[in-house]
């Protein structure tokens, strides 16, 4: 039975390593790291995009503004083509740019938004923030079965470690030159 739940396991973790790295190279994809549209996508949510032909006014998109990557919510489109964007937040006003966005700053529309998946790649890249983040989007229960996801992680990889060294040193033992007598 423990054979079998090790495999499982180690399947498992093959899995979740084999998707994340598909998701890495072979996808284009955000990491949302401001609260700009929070609620709709908060911090640390992983946001999937693809190029459109057209975009429409409530369509989110990834575009380049003032030299910076931006992930907004359209809200008006005028005759010439210029995109106004705002971020969900209340508290956000419409984005103002140096040269009005257009088309060609487009980089997709949000296709799928996952919140919290992309709190990896966060973290990694920005330790404090992300972490901060990540306190405040799960409260009290989320906090407390992150720490008990972490902790089983950490037993559970104590064990198969464990259980690794005894049967390196069974290995060892079996192979020793025995005395002869």
């Amino acid at each position: 039975m423990r054979k079998i739940l090790i495999r499982v396991g180690l399947g498992l973790l093959a899995a979740v390593f084999a998707l994340c790295a598909y998701v890495s190279v072979l996808t284009n994809h955000v990491y949302v790291t401001t609260p700009s549209m929070y609620p709709t996508i908060p911090p640390g949510s992983l946001v999937f995009i693809q190029p459109q032909k057209t975009y429409r006014v409530g369509d989110v998109i990834e575009f380049h503004g003032n030299g910076l990557v931006f992930m907004h919510r359209i809200i008006r489109i005028n005759r010439l083509g210029d995109i106004t964007t705002k971020g969900d937040n209340p508290e956000n006003v419409p984005d103002v740019f140096a040269r009005p966005v257009t088309k060609a700053d487009v980089i997709g529309k949000e296709v799928l938004a996952i919140p919290y998946v992309g709190f990896p790649e966060l973290i990694l890249h920005r330790p404090g923030y992300g972490l901060a983040w990540l306190r405040a989007e799960l409260g009290f229960t989320g906090r407390l079965i992150l720490i008990g996801a972490v902790a089983l992680l950490t037993c559970l990889y104590s064990w198969v470690a464990g259980r690794a060294a005894r049967v390196a040193l069974r290995r060892r033992a079996d192979l020793s030159p025995t005395p002869v007598p």
